[in-house]
């Protein structure tokens, strides 16, 4: 398959535009390889979707971890854990339209019926959650895995929105909807 670093790559210069508006030759380009290279490795459209959807778990394990080692107050640790989000996202805007058939199997338990987010999504907003519930400083109105479902997507989907569809810059974007959200948590 394709190595992780010509994954990146793809998605740092490609990662801005429409997938669909990508053409085989165009991918492999990014990559640094040939539309012949990558069809002799029997790489498709979607295999480098499904190599970006794991690049894109990953990156939310690692953003994570300032957030989760911080000695901060929560409220200040969630607001750090929101904006390394809405970073992710930003690196993703072009391919998420790609992605919506997979971003169920991408994001969510499986399962009939209710289900919440994958734990390599929502874990860190779990811990941070708890912990400011501990020290008072955060509240939740129900269960810690579904608030911290309702958070990430409120998070993702509305700095996408923000950014797409009504066009906001990202430091604008980032910062009103981390405001918005860690002030609705804040006790």
């Amino acid at each position: 398959m394709l190595e992780r670093e010509r994954v990146r790559q793809i998605r740092d210069q490609l990662g801005h535009r429409s997938w669909h508006e990508l053409a085989l030759e165009e991918l492999a380009r990014s990559a640094g390889l040939s539309r012949m290279t990558l069809h002799r490795r029997g790489i498709s459209r979607e295999h480098i979707l499904g190599a970006l959807a794991e690049l894109l778990e990953s990156e939310y394990r690692q953003a994570a971890l300032p957030a989760l080692s911080a000695i901060s107050p929560a409220p200040q640790r969630l607001e750090l854990a929101l904006s390394s989000i809405c970073e992710i996202d930003e690196r993703y805007l072009g391919l998420m339209d790609a992605l919506h058939n997979q971003l169920p199997a991408i994001y969510h338990e499986p399962g009939e019926g209710e289900v919440l987010t994958r734990g390599p999504f929502i874990d860190a907003l779990k811990r941070i959650i708890q912990d400011g519930l501990n020290e008072g400083s955060l509240q939740v109105h129900g269960d810690l895995g579904e608030s911290a479902t309702l958070l990430l997507n409120a998070t993702s989907w509305t700095y996408r929105e923000m950014r797409t569809g009504h066009r906001w810059p990202p430091e604008k974007a980032r910062a009103q909807v981390v405001r918005l959200l860690v002030a609705g948590m804040c006790v």
